[in-house]
C-alpha cells in the first residue's frame, strides 16, 4: 500500500528445463535497504506476505490488460506460502518455502510458465505498508528474484514403437513355452 494504494506482485518463471516431480521448491527475494529508501515499510512490527496460484496471462499485467480480476487474482486462490516479514528483512534474500499446492502446480506447469502472485495480508491503516519497495531501481545493488526447484527425475515413457516390439517378443514367446508343453519337453 503506497500513498493509499493497494498494490500486488507477480513474478513469472519459465521452467522449459524441468521434467519431473517438484520435490521442494522456495522463492529467494531481495529486499532493498538504500538509505534513505527501505524494502520494508510500516507502522507495524510485521506484515504477512503470502503468494496465490495466478490464472491470469502473465502478458495481461505486462500490457496492463489485467484489470480488476487481475488484481483480484494476484491475492486470491490458492496460497502457495507465507512468511512473515519485517524491518529486520530490509538488506537481506526473503526466502518463503511453498506448499505442497504449490509443487504439484510446478511439477503441473512443467516445460511451460508458472506465474505466482504476491500480497500483504495484514494491511491495516492508510499509511504506507510495503515490502519489496524499490526493488528495480537502478541504485539497488541486488535484484535476486529467484525460484529455487528440487526435482525427482521423471520416468522414461518407452516410445509405441518399443512397446510393441517388446509386446511381440512376450508373444513370441509365451506361444514357444506353450508349443513344447503341448510336444512334452521344458
Amino acid at each position: 500500500q503506497l500513498g493509499q494504494v493497494e498494490r500486488r506482485s507477480f513474478l513469472a518463471f519459465a521452467l522449459s528445463g524441468i521434467a519431473g516431480t517438484v520435490t521442494s521448491a522456495k522463492l529467494r527475494l531481495f529486499n532493498p535497504r538504500e538509505l534513505p529508501l527501505l524494502g520494508y515499510v510500516s507502522p507495524d512490527e510485521s506484515e504477512t506476505l503470502a503468494f496465490w496460484d495466478v490464472t491470469t496471462l502473465a502478458a495481461s499485467f505486462l500490457d496492463g490488460s489485467a484489470g480488476l480480476d487481475g488484481f483480484a487474482d494476484l491475492g486470491s486462490g490458492t496460497l502457495f506460502g507465507t512468511r512473515s516479514v519485517s524491518a529486520a528483512d530490509n538488506g537481506t534474500v526473503i526466502e518463503i518455502d511453498l506448499n505442497a499446492a504449490a509443487l504439484a502446480a510446478l511439477t503441473a506447469a512443467a516445460g511451460g510458465e508458472f506465474v505466482i502472485g504476491g500480497a500483504l495480508t495484514s494491511l491495516s491503516g492508510t499509511t504506507d505498508q510495503y515490502v519489496f519497495g524499490f526493488t528495480m531501481a537502478a541504485f539497488v545493488a541486488d535484484h535476486t528474484r529467484q525460484l529455487v526447484l528440487e526435482v525427482a527425475p521423471a520416468l522414461p515413457v518407452p516410445e509405441p514403437s518399443t512397446l510393441l516390439l517388446a509386446g511381440t517378443g512376450f508373444m513370441l514367446l509365451g506361444l514357444t513355452r506353450r508349443a513344447r508343453q503341448r510336444r512334452g519337453t521344458s
